[in-house]
């Protein structure tokens, strides 16, 4: 049978304050928690093409994966995202030329801690109105060899076949 004594020597002072001070620092986090603003991470960049001597270009601007938001270039070809608590450091960015609809996509990173405002896309001049291009396409492009540095490898390559 338990008696009063051993109840009183259960509930002594020193576990009394311990439960008191757990439960004022749970509750401290819980509503830390509940009220703590959340972290907005800023993405931002230019668009220009080399059509206009690096002009701005008037375009939509899209994040699409991940999460999904557009936005549409400013008169200097600048477009601005504020993200609210970014999960990713990784997205996919789209922009469309509204002039010559020509489509340009690139892989981004962004460090959701300090985000990103150095993003450029280029539209090169070789590009063909209205289509799609990646990243990887446009760096191509720009390194194309001329046609004699062609024709003098195709022939150099004749020789020794």
């Amino acid at each position: 049978m338990i008696n009063k004594d051993q109840i009183i020597a259960f509930f002594s002072k020193s576990k009394v304050i311990f439960a008191t001070i757990a439960a004022v620092v749970t509750f401290s986090i819980t509503l830390y928690n509940q009220f703590k603003s959340s972290r907005s991470t800023e993405i931002s960049g230019s668009v220009s093409s080399i059509r206009t001597a690096g002009g701005p270009v008037d375009a939509v601007v899209q994040i699409s994966s991940p999460i999904s938001m557009q936005t549409e270039t400013d008169n200097r070809g600048r477009f601005k995202f504020k993200i609210e608590n970014l999960q990713t450091d990784t997205f996919l960015l789209i922009v469309r030329n509204k002039r010559t609809n020509t489509v340009m996509k690139q892989n981004e990173y962004v460090s959701a801690s300090r985000g990103r405002t150095d993003i450029t896309v280029v539209f090169d001049s070789s590009m063909v109105d209205g289509q799609t291009y990646s990243a990887s396409d446009t760096s191509r492009l720009r390194r194309r060899q001329g046609p004699n540095v062609r024709k003098f490898i195709q022939g150099v390559t004749g020789l020794f076949h």
